[in-house]
Parts: structure tokens; C-alpha cells; sequence
């Protein structure tokens, strides 16, 4: 990661774009105070979380005009890879939702859509903006056992959230080095945590929001069973056409 933002570092600087970072909450760590914004201290010690630290400093240090768009877990509009379609939504058609943690604790979530049309808002207004702009954004604050209540909604069945068990992921920590970073952050999943999004509001005032129910209907689509998933990913394609 140094090597790659090192360049784009570079590409900047020579041709007087400015970057957009796709900033994540790594670099708080356990022991910062809630909501996490851009005055929240950089107090992560994991590797992980230095890692993320230095990659923003560097931007900052470097000169480079630069706003970190820092969002949490990403809710998609399609299977991408990301935690929701890989572990917590797969079983929801036998009603189960599979949590890597703390049922009860708050967990940040972004919306792609929503999350791209900031980034364009902001790089709209970049040249009103400091050389480095730290910008949350806040998207949902949500339970998994509020999650599971949504999706019931959604899916027409009860939903029960569930812990996720993470021994097949220590299992294959030898040969699959992705197990490391994830048990790394496992601590997230059962930490409460939050995004503060006043500086985006201020930036950007009047950014709409999906409803959190049309954002996981779009996400939960390929899972929900029989007929209702033909007609989740109807309206989501008739919604995305209209915007």
C-alpha cells in the first residue's frame, strides 16, 4: 500500500488533481471516544490500523490536495466480496443471519450509491476546500439484531441474527494470509462505533440518503427466497433507473 499511494502521490502533485481517498475506520482504534470525526485522536496500535494511519499522514505531509472520504462497512448493490454477501447474508433464505459479532453493538454502514454521490459532491467543491479535508460519513448506525429486523420486513420471514463462528478462520491463518488481517480486525465487530458526518453536511448540505429499508432490499436480493428476490431486484433496478 506505501508503494501504490506513494505513486498516485506523484501522478498528483505533477498534474494538480486532487485525490480522494476511500478512508475506513481502522485508524481509531478501541480506546477513542464516539462519534469517530475528523478532531477524533489517530490512536489505532494494531498493524493494520498504523498502516492507514501513515498512508493519510503521508498525504498531508506530502503536499497533496486531498479529501479521505471515511465511511464504515459497505452495504453493495450486488455480491462485490464484502462481509454482508460473503458471511452475514448467504443463509438468509433459511431465515439465519450469520454476524461476526456483538449482536447488540453499533456498527458503521455505508451505502455505495449514497457513498459515490458524496464523492462526486465533494470533488465538485474541491477547489473551495483546505488542501487536506477529512470528511466522515456517517450512512447507517446499526445492530445486527436491527439488521435482522429489517430484513425480516424484507424477506417476508423471521430473521435471527446469529454469531458467526471464527475458528475456521484461525484454522486457515497458515495458508490464507487474508484470515490474519481479519481476525486482526475482528475487534470492530464487537466494538460500538459510529461516523460523525457533520463535515459532510456542511460541505455538502441536502445530500439525500437511501432509506436503510431499500438498501439492504438491494443487497439481500440474490439471498431472499423464491419469487422475492425477482422482485426485490425489479425495484432495485426500476429505483436505480429512476435517479
Amino acid at each position: 500500500m506505501p508503494g501504490l499511494h506513494s505513486r498516485i502521490q506523484a501522478a498528483a502533485k505533477a498534474s494538480g488533481a486532487t485525490v480522494i481517498v476511500p478512508g475506513n475506520v481502522y485508524i481509531f482504534g478501541a480506546q477513542t471516544p464516539l462519534p469517530w470525526g475528523p478532531q477524533s485522536t489517530h490512536a489505532a496500535s494494531n498493524p493494520l490500523g498504523r498502516l492507514r494511519i501513515e498512508m493519510e499522514q503521508s498525504y498531508r505531509r506530502n503536499g497533496v490536495r486531498t479529501i479521505v472520504l471515511r465511511a464504515g462497512d459497505f452495504i453493495d448493490t450486488e455480491a462485490s466480496g464484502n462481509w454482508l454477501d460473503k458471511m452475514i447474508l448467504p443463509k438468509l433464505g433459511k431465515g439465519w443471519l450469520i454476524y461476526p459479532g456483538d449482536l447488540d453493538a453499533v456498527h458503521a454502514w455505508a451505502y455505495l450509491p449514497d457513498l459515490a454521490r458524496a464523492a462526486v459532491a465533494l470533488a465538485e467543491r474541491r477547489n473551495d476546500l483546505a488542501p487536506f479535508e477529512d470528511v466522515g460519513f456517517a450512512g447507517y448506525t446499526l445492530t445486527a439484531r436491527q439488521m435482522a429486523g429489517i430484513l425480516s420486513d424484507i424477506a417476508g420471514l423471521d430473521v435471527s441474527a446469529q454469531k458467526m463462528s471464527w475458528w475456521p478462520l484461525h484454522l486457515t491463518r497458515p495458508f490464507w494470509p487474508m484470515a490474519r488481517c481479519l481476525i486482526e480486525m475482528r475487534y470492530l465487530w464487537d466494538l460500538p462505533h459510529l461516523l460523525d458526518g457533520t463535515r459532510l453536511n456542511e460541505l455538502c448540505p441536502g445530500l439525500p440518503q437511501t432509506p436503510v429499508e431499500e438498501a439492504l432490499r438491494a443487497a439481500a436480493a440474490p439471498w431472499l427466497p423464491g419469487g422475492n428476490a425477482a422482485k426485490v431486484q425489479s425495484i432495485t433496478r426500476s429505483t436505480q433507473t429512476s435517479r
